[in-house]
């Protein structure tokens, strides 16, 4: 069934515009059914319940994350990569934000719902680092998310009140943790990149990364 205007509802946005307005313990996925016009039916075909909502986020975030042109990230040092990749991610969670800054304070109380969204993050890293040109496995990988894990919630805080529609608070706030973590997340360029760069014509001093 279609809104109205005859486009099709968009199940995740009005489900995280409710629960801007309900909070997560009140949320019901029924009232996100009347809200979007559509039978229940509809709803539980794509939203089981709400631990589905985060999945669905996850993926479609993850998705606008993996759509970014291989193009634009060849010759990027590994932290810019990483950069267009995770603002990618926020960029495309903007029009969730009232419903995630509501999320966030459930969370608080709530360890379980925070399990559910660390286990979504870990993953979604994994694909970030993958598309980033980063090592994905073993140790040093794990050690690596860690830290972007962290650079990227340190960011999350700033996003949430950068009302700018260019998020340049937001972006100013991830480069600068990108730059705190880029030796244990695995951010700087390899040896030989750098040392190309230091032998290059004109004996130009290297850059600071």
């Amino acid at each position: 069934m279609a809104k109205p205007d005859g486009a099709p509802a968009d199940l995740l946005l009005t489900a995280f515009e409710l629960l801007a307005e309900q909070g997560w313990s009140r949320l019901s996925l029924v009232a996100v059914a009347r809200r979007a016009g559509v039978p229940p039916a509809e709803v539980y075909r794509e939203l089981r319940g709400r631990g589905a909502l985060l999945g669905a986020l996850s993926r479609r975030i993850d998705e606008a994350m993996l759509d970014v042109e291989e193009a634009d990230l060849v010759g990027l040092p590994p932290r810019d990569r990483v950069f267009e990749l995770m603002m990618a991610r926020l960029e495309a969670l903007v029009p969730f934000r009232a419903g995630l800054a509501r999320l966030a304070r459930a969370a608080r109380g709530d360890p379980c719902l925070v399990l559910m969204t660390a286990c979504r993050l870990e993953r979604s890293l994994v694909w970030l680092q993958d598309a980033a040109g980063l090592r994905c496995s073993g140790l040093r990988a794990r050690l690596a998310r860690r830290a972007l894990a962290a650079a990227y919630l340190q960011t999350i805080r700033v996003w949430f009140d950068d009302e700018a529609a260019d998020l340049g608070k937001t972006m100013a706030e991830l480069d600068k943790q990108l730059r705190r973590v880029q030796l244990v997340a695995g951010l700087r360029e390899p040896r030989a990149a750098r040392t190309t760069a230091e032998e290059a014509p004109g004996g130009a001093a290297p850059q600071p990364i």
